[in-house]
Order: C-alpha cells, then sequence, then structure tokens
C-alpha cells in the first residue's frame, strides 16, 4: 500500500492516459464509422490531456528524468558535478514555482469559463498548473535532502 501510496501521482498519469486513449478511440469511431461525433469528446481530451502533460512533467522531476548532457557533466570534477546538479534543481524549482504563481493567475480567470460541451469551468484544467509546481517543488525538496544526506554521510554521488 505505501508504494501505491508514494507512485499515486504516477498510477493517476497512467489512468488519465488510459482515459485518454479511450476517448479519442471512441470519438474517431463514432466520427467515421457510425458518422455521429460526440461534441464533448473534444473538450475532455484536451482537459485529460493538460493533466497528463503537467502531471508528467512532475514525474520527470521526481524521477530526476529532465533534460541533461549526463555524457559530459559525468566528466566533469565532482565538486563542479555537484554544483551543476544543485544548480538544475535551482533552475526546475524556479520554473515550478512560476507554473504555481501563473498557475493560479490563470485559474483565477479562467474559474468562470464554461466548456461550451461540458457542465464545468476551464479551471479544471487550467488546476493542473500549479498542482503540478507544488509536486515538482515537494520532489526537488526531497531530492535535495536525499542528495546531502548521502554527501553528509560521506559518500560520493
Amino acid at each position: 500500500m505505501m508504494k501505491f501510496l508514494r507512485n499515486i501521482v504516477e498510477h493517476l498519469c497512467f489512468l488519465l492516459v488510459i482515459v485518454l486513449s479511450v476517448v479519442v478511440f471512441l470519438q474517431v469511431f463514432n466520427r467515421f464509422i457510425l458518422k455521429a461525433p460526440w461534441a464533448w469528446s473534444e473538450e475532455l481530451a484536451m482537459l485529460l490531456f493538460q493533466w497528463v502533460v503537467f502531471l508528467g512533467a512532475a514525474v520527470g522531476v521526481k524521477r530526476m528524468g529532465h533534460f541533461g548532457i549526463d555524457l559530459l557533466v559525468e566528466r566533469l570534477p565532482k565538486k563542479v558535478h555537484h554544483f551543476l546538479e544543485h544548480l538544475v534543481s535551482f533552475a526546475v524549482g524556479g520554473i515550478a514555482l512560476t507554473l504555481i504563481i501563473e498557475g493560479f493567475k490563470l485559474l483565477k480567470l479562467t474559474q468562470h469559463q464554461a466548456y461550451t460541451t461540458m457542465p464545468f469551468s476551464h479551471a479544471w484544467a487550467t488546476a493542473a498548473m500549479p498542482i503540478s509546481g507544488f509536486l515538482m517543488i515537494l520532489y526537488l525538496v526531497r531530492h535535495e535532502v536525499n542528495l546531502l544526506k548521502k554527501r553528509g554521510g560521506g559518500q560520493s554521488a
């Protein structure tokens, strides 16, 4: 159960990708085979896609799977390597903070904008931004604490 809770964001992403795939498949089937497209499926697919993208970005930070040039960085001296690790975390943290701040601004702007074919607000899609930013910061803090523990214990990274 603890492993499930530790990986709940990954499980949620997986579920959202499955739902997104089913919605898109059924939309294509209804549009081209049955000649009766669903009006709401495109908007739902966009909403699901936004959540998958932003939660997927948070998972990338959790796994420290963001862009890096490992071949170059690994050849650098340890001190430079450690400095770059912290610099990258700081830069990603800045992006995460921007997602939170700008996401809340966008959330306020979209809270009263309803989807044309679905009975709820665009804020449901926009909420993915600040939530993703918050998760990214949590994962970065955990990563930095682990790095400090690892280096404090006399082990090299």
